[in-house]
């Protein structure tokens, strides 16, 4: 029987699995917390009375139970990859899984797929944040996505709303300085369950730039929603009741506005492990910090955010194309 390493049990590792049990190829799938499914599992759904918003969350659909009720999947978590050695031919890994150390042998591929950090380690170069009440990140803002009701959402009803995009991207002191290219797609989405939630509620977006999310005038329908978009940088923000943003306007100077709500939309930056795989999976890591084969018949994949920035939706496709990579190819004649 095949053998194939995964390592990070997030939407890319399960999605490879998956497919990959589905031919009788025996994985091994290594998680380096408690459970799987990675920040997707995570997220909520975006549906605006009950009509979707294709954020791409209804792809994880029966995804973790799938993977949790296959006995062809031998799953590790609370464990870490300390070493990989050999060739296609046959790789072995060695796993630190409780305390012990185990060797799999005879591995045909390694897949790497270990997701991204959301936040960077500092938060924002440009932005001074003061106190934290009344200020959430992306990720806590998809954590009560999911946990909202039909008729719930938030305890207090938020009279207004801020979003403040690009935090931590277009940023050269923080080597961001590509789009992640999901920020504006969450973000506007969970805008338009706030106006259905609330529809007094006043919504405001301050972006340097806006990425395309769907065909369509998108921003307009979304200024006809009555949501306002200011192309700036803020320069700080000080939490309390309310929240207090500042932001300089070539006209008017600095200008400050009172929020009940402050959202920092992070974006995707290289996963905390990445220098560290890279070295023990021979692979590349770009300017960016993203992880590439090195070679076209290394038998080592890379998968999903672990290799760039992707949407749910994106990041889902190309772990179908890895499995089918993996499927397609032999020791002998790979495509990486």
């Amino acid at each position: 029987m095949r053998r194939i390493l995964i390592i990070g049990a997030g939407l890319s590792g399960c999605t490879i699995a998956s497919k990959l049990v589905e031919a009788d190829i025996e994985v091994f799938l290594v998680e380096k917390s408690p459970n799987i499914g990675g920040k997707v599992r995570l997220y909520g759904c975006k549906a605006v009375d009950d009509k979707c918003n294709n954020c791409g969350v209804c792809l994880t659909s029966g995804l973790w139970e799938k993977v949790l009720g296959n006995p062809k999947i031998r799953l590790m978590t609370n464990a870490v990859v300390r070493d990989i050695d050999g060739t296609p031919d046959g790789f072995t890994a060695t796993i630190e899984e409780a305390n012990q150390i185990k060797n799999i042998e005879q591995l045909e591929a390694i897949v790497v797929s270990t997701g991204f950090m959301s936040q960077p380690k500092v938060i924002s170069s440009h932005l001074h944040i003061e106190g934290t009440h009344g200020v959430i990140t992306g990720l806590q803002l998809e954590e009560q996505l999911l946990e909202r009701s039909r008729n719930w959402w938030f305890e207090k009803a938020p009279d207004s709303v801020a979003f403040v995009q690009c935090l931590g991207s277009r940023d050269e002191r923080q080597g961001g300085l590509y789009c992640s290219r999901v920020c504006c797609g969450y973000s506007t989405r969970a805008a338009k369950v706030f106006r259905s939630y609330y529809p007094e509620c006043e919504i405001v977006f301050f972006y340097m730039e806006l990425q395309n999310v769907k065909s369509g005038n998108y921003y307009a329908q979304l200024q006809e929603l009555g949501m306002e978009f200011i192309k700036c940088r803020p320069l700080e923000i000080i939490g309390g009741k309310p929240v207090t943003l500042a932001y300089d306007d070539p006209a008017a100077g600095i200008i400050l506005r009172k929020f009940d709500l402050v959202i920092l939309s992070e974006g995707i930056h290289q996963g905390e492990d990445n220098e560290n795989l890279a070295i023990i999976c021979g692979l590349e890591q770009d300017e960016d910090g993203f992880l590439h084969p090195v070679g076209s018949n290394s038998g080592i994949f890379v998968a999903g955010c672990a290799k760039s920035p992707m949407k749910i939706e994106e990041a889902y496709g190309d772990s179908l194309a890895t499995a089918g990579k993996i499927l397609a190819s032999t020791p002998e004649r790979r495509m990486d």
